[in-house]
């Protein structure tokens, strides 16, 4: 995994090859085990009352832009509904999104996309049509992590209308928590990693969950760059003079 961020940082950071000698991007990587308890029970109809999950999510923004650019990602879990042992799963692509950076490896993403999820003998398998926000904000050996993500739900009627503090839409999950790390630069890319730990909370088929999350995480993006006086004389046409 921290080989597929190293080549898309490689990718995102050609210079000296017009007309991408602009482009820019970055990438995240978590890996992450997350328990789940569920607290209140709104509906009477789900037996699943603890669950643990435990996988990985990695998320790229690329873009010739200092600030915004195109998001792409992939969260990938599994494990276990405790009470009764049955297979959990939960898995998303989001192929179109948006980004926008700040500082040196702070990024706030938006994606939509789609997935699929269940639990075998507790939890319905669905089609799922995931829009999620990511945020990651502090370059030095604190950071903030933060996700939110909604949820519509298509093959499966008792999941859907299911989250009662959202009524647009099926499911909610999100997450906050606070990485302790390091920063530094490899290969001239401004980077970091650390353990985190963070609080979960999830409304899923009429329950509400609450719980933790622990995890690692890597981030890594090019040097923001600014387009030079004479840069900007060649856009405009005169490569021997200097813009405003």
């Amino acid at each position: 995994m921290r080989a597929a961020i190293v080549v898309v940082l490689l990718t995102a950071g050609v210079a000296d090859a017009r007309p991408f000698d602009k482009l820019q991007g970055g990438a995240l990587l978590h890996y992450e085990v997350t328990g789940l308890h569920g607290i209140e029970d709104t509906r009477g109809e789900t037996e699943a009352q603890d669950l643990v999950l435990a996988g990985f999510r990695l998320h790229g923004f690329v873009g010739m832009s200092s600030t915004i650019g195109y998001h792409i990602g992939i969260d990938l879990a599994a494990g276990s509904s405790l009470n009764a042992g049955g297979f959990a799963y939960d898995v998303a692509v989001f192929p179109v999104g948006v980004s926008a950076r700040f500082g040196r490896t702070g990024v706030v993403m938006l994606g939509a996309g789609v997935g699929a999820s269940g639990a075998v003998g507790t939890l319905d398998d669905a089609v799922t049509l995931p829009l999620e926000l990511n945020a990651e904000i502090g370059d030095g050996r604190l950071r903030l992590l933060a996700r939110v993500r909604t949820s519509y739900v298509a093959g499966a009627d008792s999941r859907q209308s299911a989250a009662p503090s959202i009524p647009f839409a099926d499911e909610l999950d999100a997450t906050l928590g606070l990485r302790v790390g390091r920063h530094y630069e490899d290969w001239g890319m401004p980077s970091g990693n650390g353990y985190f730990l963070g609080v979960a909370y999830r409304e899923l088929a009429g329950t509400r969950f609450l719980g933790l999350v622990l995890g690692y995480s890597i981030d890594g993006a090019t040097k923001r760059k600014e387009a030079s006086k004479r840069h900007r004389g060649e856009l405009y046409g005169c490569a021997d003079c200097d813009q405003p």
